[in-house]
């Protein structure tokens, strides 16, 4: 099938039996991403997975109007509607924004058809990203029906795990209206680094408890890493990714997407 987003992979060295689609972060791209050292380590080291990395679209930021420091628009998964980042329930009822948010859920969705069309099972399946992009894999991984409009009567994904690395819930009373039959099923490794300053780690752990209504969440259990439910792990770094969260990472990815045969 035709994607809607140019992408880079890294290959799998063996037998392709698993995929991880992974979504940069504002401003980012996938290629950036794909070589970063940490990804590359992680990739040697579960030789059977294929990694993608789709470019989100370039839009417009609404914060960024007006600053001459800024382009005015960026490749992004979502608008930022205010700076410094924070949760506003005002954002649940711009229509605008639940759009462009939709929008993008209906690309992730693209890739992951593709995988399954492919011979990858959904169970095979891992969708993650940083920031903005570990924002819309939890919306797209976790979410119904409602957010990918009134023609698709699917229920959401049965993937094999979600990564969310330095992100937050845009939308939480949507969200939590919104999340699919399988949410509660699947395995999420949601990390974050709490001297976080663009995404900090208050918004994103009040985020993670939010929803702990509907999906279990665990506060640094390593032990239940991989098991259904929300993972989340501090590490202390900022906007970027910690070595040893990339380790933690890399166990996770190990136990939801083992080798097979």
């Amino acid at each position: 099938m035709s994607l809607p987003l140019t992408f880079v992979t890294i290959t799998p060295k063996t037998k392709h039996t698993a995929t991880v689609i992974f979504a940069h972060g504002l401003g980012d791209n996938g290629l950036e991403f794909s070589n970063n050292k940490e990804m590359r380590t992680i990739a040697s080291q579960l030789p059977h997975i294929k990694w993608v990395f789709p470019n989100a679209p370039e839009r417009s930021i609404t914060a960024w109007k007006g600053d001459s420091r800024r382009q005015s628009s960026t490749r992004g998964w979502l608008d930022v509607l205010h700076e410094p980042l924070m949760y506003s329930s005002e954002y649940d009822d711009i229509q605008e924004y639940d759009e462009g948010i939709m929008q993008s859920v209906k690309h992730l969705d693209a890739f992951i058809q593709s995988e399954i069309d492919s011979g990858i099972s959904e169970g095979r399946i891992v969708l993650g990203g940083f920031g903005q992009g570990g924002a819309i894999s939890l919306i797209t991984g976790l979410g119904g029906s409602q957010w990918r409009g009134a023609s698709d009567k699917k229920d959401g994904w049965k993937l094999g795990g979600v990564i969310c690395l330095g992100g937050w819930l845009p939308m939480r009373e949507k969200y939590k209206k919104r999340l699919s039959m399988h949410a509660s099923t699947i395995p999420v490794f949601w990390g974050h680094g709490v001297q976080n300053e663009s995404v900090t780690w208050s918004l994103s752990w009040e985020s993670a408890k939010f929803i702990g209504d509907k999906l279990e969440v665990r506060y640094g259990q390593y032990t239940k890493v991989g098991e259904p439910g929300v993972s989340f792990m501090s590490y202390g770094v900022a906007h970027w990714m910690a070595e040893s969260e990339m380790e933690d990472l890399r166990l996770f990815l190990k136990k939801v997407l083992p080798l097979e045969g």
